[in-house]
């Protein structure tokens, strides 16, 4: 599935993440990209650093009904959510990294402004944590997995 292009909102939604000093360990560089990804790109629908920092091949496992599990499937998720989300802002909660491992726990804050899975925007200002664990290959993000209460997330869209 291709994602028609869009312009790129400005990137000053959240606070950027400073890049890794020189010399940081891998693990730091990966914490780094990571957050620059999921907590400050994906928000922002920035589709060029979805190119620049998942490698080829990368696999998401916790895709959405209608996504496949690539970058493509990935870049529609990040279109959907700023189709159906205004104001979106990611709060990293906290932020691991072992090896090629790094693991965000965030904070996603939004108003729901568009139709979404179905659902008719309703206006309301909502807040849901994510759990993220991201796996790096030479510098760039290979796999992703997330997990959120779903059940949750769509009563509060529904107004439940």
């Amino acid at each position: 599935m291709s994602v028609l292009p869009r312009p790129p909102r400005p990137a000053a939604r959240p606070a950027p993440v400073s890049a890794p000093a020189t010399g940081a360990s891998p693990a730091s560089a990966h914490k780094a990209a990571a957050i620059r990804l999921h907590a400050n790109a994906v928000p922002a629908r920035q589709d060029t650093v979805l190119r620049e920092l998942l490698a080829p091949g990368f696999r998401n496992h916790d895709v959405l009904p209608g996504c496949e599990g690539g970058l493509e499937g990935l870049a529609t998720a990040m279109h959907w959510f700023d189709d159906a989300f205004s104001d979106q802002r990611v709060r990293v909660l906290h932020a691991l990294a072992e090896g090629e491992l790094v693991a965000l726990h965030v904070e996603l804050t939004a108003r729901h402004t568009g139709f979404f899975r179905g659902i008719a925007p309703s206006g309301r200002s909502f807040t849901v944590r994510q759990m993220h664990m991201v796996r790096f290959a030479g510098g760039r993000e290979v796999e992703h997995w997330v997990v959120r209460d779903e059940a949750s997330f769509e009563n509060t869209l529904r107004g439940l």
